[in-house]
């Protein structure tokens, strides 16, 4: 086409936006709808009958499919003599882009857009539709990170001999061996593309360079390409097994399908999303490390008790809380100690260490001497107990030594109860707290009164969910034309109407069903029957190719309740 049109069909065109082996790619704008499109128009100079059928088969077979990750089509036909097809607009880069221009690409989203490729490809392997020329060029990203796979020209629907096995059509660096060499294929040919581009796209560098005047013909159907680790040290494990069995020379030894193929590249890549999340910084104050370090023990049923490292490091504590101290030990007793056996049904006593910054009241002159509890450290699994007065003692005991008070040595003016002693909580606080505590149970049970108090759930608004899904699941049968969906949806679908759904599937290729507006009732006097009142449009694609047609519709549709879902169970027009 030399100059550039204006209009095609019913389309404005704004301006090229690329061309290729099959024609030129314009950008446009519907006007009922004012979006833009994306026009593929058939070259002026090629009139190969050959050609044009591919053309339209590509039409035919990507408009037959509804997956996030496969352009859209929305129209196609004939300008002034020449085939086009109006399909959504991509606005992003290729992969061939990005491979070209080695752009700065994370490994997660790498592998992010191989997982969406297999998904893609494999909803059109479900279909019947084998692509035969995926390539880095004939798949777009969006810049949310969307996959779009493109071009189905050369597409062979299941089936059809259109396109006969032995016709060598297709990118030759991406082409699996038994298409190379003009064998059958089936769907696993586009596993073996899959696996070119995946290790394209990793390493910026193709799998089988080359063309097919310097051997490719004979290295890509009998060599593999170079291990994918030494062109990207330190990848992934696992991602270079993955990608290497997708390009295996035989198909029975790839991924049997790309369902397959995906779970593997999943759980690669979910393995470098928690190697990324296992390391957390978090921030600390700067003080300065210490000899000595306080450990809480694990609380058991018999003892709770903190045990002190007897390397503690009384100046590097002191220089952070000044107001600590520790009291020296009691003088030996001239009396033997009493040893006390340790028993099982008399366990020692905790004493927890204080760190407060605060120093310990004195105690009064009336109460007798603290006593000092030393457990040594026993050969069981149990903790031990530990105060300042026996650190440093390495001997291991199983008694527990007793000084008993004495009122011949009472304590002086200066002295300080020993370390590891909490004074206890003024009964003023306690009741503080317990006060806070009540008033904060009251004011929630104030708050949370007059919901738990409400009236009860309307019963539209209870079933309203499960009405929309049943009804949404009769939507989708209709439009992927599976009658057999429609059935289960609808089990009392009248004759007629069914006689009339099935010449729409017959005669359109897509047959697309959207709900406008839906306005939901139940029946007053049974509650186990609603209405559905919707407003629809019924879009068709031929099979002949020509341009699509739309329908409005207006109905309303009963429902009974069945079990904890909803089925139809009657329709009448509007």
């Amino acid at each position: 086409m030399a100059n550039i049109p204006s209009r095609i069909g019913n389309f404005e065109v704004t301006r090229q936006v690329g061309s290729g082996g099959m024609g030129s790619v314009y950008l446009g704008l519907d006007p009922e709808l004012n979006r833009q499109v994306a026009i593929k128009v058939i070259r002026e100079e090629v009139h190969d009958q050959e050609v044009l059928d591919r053309f339209f088969r590509e039409a035919r077979a990507a408009a037959a499919l509804r997956h996030p990750n496969i352009i859209t089509i929305y129209a196609s036909g004939q300008h002034e003599h020449q085939p086009y097809m109006v399909m959504e607009y991509v606005e992003g880069d290729s992969l061939a882009d990005i491979i070209r221009s080695r752009k700065a690409v994370p490994l997660s989203d790498k592998l992010s857009y191989i997982e969406q490729l297999c998904a893609g490809l494999h909803f059109a392997h479900r279909a019947g539709i084998v692509h035969r020329d995926i390539k880095p060029a004939n798949v777009m990203v969006d810049g949310e990170g969307m996959l779009r796979i493109l071009d189905f020209g050369i597409a062979r629907v299941e089936g059809s001999g259109l396109t006969q096995d032995g016709a060598l059509i297709g990118s030759l660096n991406y082409m699996s061996p038994e298409q190379m060499l003009g064998r059958p294929i089936d769907h696993r040919s586009d596993i073996f593309s899959v696996g070119a581009v995946a290790y394209e796209l990793i390493s910026y560098q193709q799998a089988f360079k080359g063309n097919i005047n310097d051997g490719l013909l004979h290295r890509l159907p009998h060599e593999d390409p170079p291990a994918l680790g030494s062109l990207v040290p330190g990848l992934p494990a696992g991602l270079e097994d993955v990608i290497a069995q997708a390009l295996q020379k035989l198909p029975d030894n790839r991924f049997q399908d790309l369902a397959e193929m995906r779970a593997a590249v999943a759980a690669v890549h979910s393995g470098t999303i928690n190697a990324d999340d296992r390391t957390v910084a978090i921030s600390r104050p700067n003080i300065p490390p210490s000899t000595g370090t306080v450990r809480a023990s694990t609380s058991t049923a018999r003892s709770s008790t903190t045990k002190v490292d007897s390397r503690f490091d009384f100046d590097n504590v002191k220089e952070h809380f000044p107001d600590f101290t520790i009291p020296a030990p009691p003088p030996p007793e001239d009396d033997a100690p009493e040893s006390v056996p340790l028993a099982a049904e008399d366990p020692p006593t905790a004493v927890p260490v204080s760190l407060s910054p605060a120093a310990a009241a004195p105690p009064s002159s009336t109460t007798d001497p603290p006593q000092t509890w030393a457990v040594k450290s026993r050969t069981s699994a149990r903790p031990s107990t530990v105060t300042p007065a026996t650190m440093g003692a390495t001997r291991r005991d199983t008694t527990v030594t007793k000084r008993p008070a004495t009122a011949s040595r009472p304590p002086t003016a200066t002295a300080r109860p020993a370390t590891g002693t909490i004074a206890p909580a003024s009964s003023s606080r306690r009741w503080v707290l317990i006060g806070v505590a009540v008033v904060a149970i009251a004011a929630g049970a104030v708050v949370a009164l007059p919901y738990l108090s409400g009236p009860p759930a309307d019963p539209l608004e209870v079933q309203r969910p499960a009405i929309e899904a049943a009804m949404e699941r009769f939507r989708v049968g209709y439009r992927n034309r599976d009658m057999e969906a429609v059935v289960a949806a609808f089990p009392e679908l009248p004759a007629p109407v069914r006689q009339t759904m099935q010449r729409s599937f017959d005669n359109c290729i897509v047959y697309e069903v959207t709900f406008d507006q839906m306005n939901v009732a139940l029946a007053q006097a049974d509650a186990a029957v609603a209405e559905a009142d919707v407003r629809s449009a019924h879009t068709c694609t031929p099979q002949s190719g020509g341009r699509q047609t739309t329908a409005m519709q207006h109905e309303v549709y009963r429902l009974r309740k069945n079990g904890e879902g909803w089925v139809l169970s009657g329709l009448r027009a509007c």
